[in-house]
């Protein structure tokens, strides 16, 4: 269980921190549209193409950069007023108890709904541009992502353990004495403030199969490291019309991946991560052992391959459609098999509205993992497991206004469901207006069901273009009225160490 506890321990203490994101592509992030925008080694991932435009930067041929990061983080859970006091230690015990059973209810729907959670590092980029040979470019990124819905009943019983609605009595102690109560949200309240009476464990007289109460349910978290080579290149360059190609191939390293699911009949999951974590203390880019830093072995190793075609029309209208993440990783150290056929009759572990002020593992007390724990079987294996890449297919379009303004829009479609895909397409529209030595980015991107987002951004490029940096974000609206929205999102895409030569 201790492997799950690490898993799991860290996702939950990422999620409430609030911390997510996107691609590290900060020049792209304001403006919500990158298809035909990327350009050299920020297109890896995005376009290979893009590595063919040769007049981008006049007399510039080299680019490189570090560290530069993106986060997001997409949830209603955001907003919950009972998030505040999950974050709260110590909590104050002075409460309102209906306002608070309230709260808590809503943050059970909000767990239903899920929550999607990106971050991007690159650590480092390279790229150089020929007009004879074409565009060659280089960069290692790490890549984090979560992507959460949870059922109804795990859902409830994450947020009130042994007093959630699946259970229909509780197992007390009172001097010494046991007794079944009725559970209800009055009997609830009152027993977590009655000194004298212990909550031992709720029951259940009609129980489901641990499949069927996961039923609905899909946990997905996945750290990669990425070492992406690409080159593009124009095959025609006409006046009037010009045909650019490009490829990318990137060598993975896989350090943790949770994959949980069930259909009602089968709970399926899989788990693997670096063994060079052994507890949590240990997890990091870096670890710390002997006075020294190492970093991490991989747990998974494979191969991706991204694609990319692009038109350029009279010299400023641009058309790319790009293929990416085609391949998949081959997950093969500290495997795990996550199931279970059992059926959920009693439990005793408390739940987050109980004991919100040690919810964190650090605490010692209720964590998201020690209420997984108690849900599902974790049996260690000598096994691979072959994980397909998020491939994703884009199509977009830029349209050049002279010399200071430029606009163009995409969509994004998911070719599958797999850790670190999108739920469904993305649909953007936006663009850049230069001003000297500074570039405004503005734009919209549409998703089903989810909030219409307003990303913006600046970029200075002081120096004759030779240094960039600048800061972004994917939506405006949850940084000055998250309150009025009903899915906010925290996002930031920043960099400050981006070069041109």
């Amino acid at each position: 269980m201790k492997n799950l506890s690490l898993l799991l321990s860290l996702l939950f203490m990422t999620f409430f921190s609030l911390s997510q994101g996107e691609g590290s592509v900060f020049t792209s992030t304001g403006r919500g549209v990158s298809t035909t925008f990327a350009t050299d080694y920020q297109a890896l991932g995005i376009n290979p193409a893009n590595l063919g435009w040769d007049k981008e930067f006049k007399g510039k041929t080299i680019a490189f950069g570090f560290l530069e990061t993106g986060f997001s983080f997409d949830s209603k859970i955001i907003n919950n007023p009972a998030v505040s006091e999950v974050r709260s230690i110590p909590f104050n015990l002075s409460f309102d108890s209906t306002k608070r059973y309230n709260d808590f209810t809503e943050l059970s729907y909000d767990l239903q709904d899920g929550a999607r959670l990106n971050a991007d590092v690159r650590l480092f980029g390279v790229a150089v541009t020929s007009k004879r040979l074409g565009g060659f470019a280089f960069n290692v990124t790490e890549r984090y992502s979560m992507n959460m819905n949870l059922s109804k009943d795990v859902a409830d019983i994450m947020t009130f353990g042994f007093g959630a609605p699946y259970f229909d009595s509780l197992l007390v102690e009172s001097n010494g004495n046991l007794s079944n109560v009725a559970n209800n949200p009055q009997n609830y309240d009152s027993l977590q403030q009655d000194n004298s009476v212990s909550i031992i464990a709720g029951n259940s007289s009609n129980p489901k199969s641990i499949p069927e109460i996961f039923e609905g349910t899909n946990l997905k978290v996945s750290w990669i490291r990425e070492f992406n080579f690409g080159y593009g290149v124009g095959l025609i360059r006409k006046e009037k019309f010009g045909l650019y190609v490009g490829i990318g191939v990137k060598y993975l390293q896989g350090m943790a991946l949770l994959d949980v699911s069930s259909d009602g009949n089968n709970l399926n999951g899989f788990m693997s991560y670096s063994p060079s974590f052994s507890n949590p203390n240990n997890v990091g880019l870096f670890s710390v052992g002997n006075a020294r830093f190492k970093i991490p072995k991989a747990a998974g190793r494979g191969f991706g391959v991204d694609l990319g075609v692009n038109v350029k029309l009279f010299k400023r209208i641009k058309i790319g459609l790009a293929v990416n993440d085609i391949g998949s990783i081959t997950w093969s150290k500290n495997t795990y098999n996550v199931t279970t056929s059992s059926s959920l009759t009693n439990f005793r572990v408390a739940g987050f509205y109980k004991d919100s002020n040690s919810i964190s593992a650090s605490t010692g007390g209720v964590t998201f993992d020690s209420i997984l724990n108690s849900l599902v079987d974790i049996q260690q294996g000598s096994f691979e497991r072959k994980v397909n890449l998020p491939t994703t297919m884009r199509l977009g379009f830029g349209i050049q206004f002279g010399k200071i303004l430029e606009i163009g829009g995409e969509v994004i479609a998911p070719l599958n469901s797999n850790p670190g895909n999108f739920s469904s397409a993305l649909y953007s529209f936006g663009g850049d207006v230069k001003l000297g030595f500074i570039v405004l980015s503005a734009g919209t991107v549409f998703q089903q069901n989810r909030q219409t987002r307003i990303p913006v951004g600046i970029l200075f490029a002081p120096i004759n273009r030779t240094w960039e940096l600048g800061v972004s974000t994917r939506d405006i609206q949850s940084l000055i009225k998250r309150h009025d929205l009903d899915n906010p999102m925290y996002s930031t895409a920043f960099g400050f160490l981006r070069f041109r030569l």
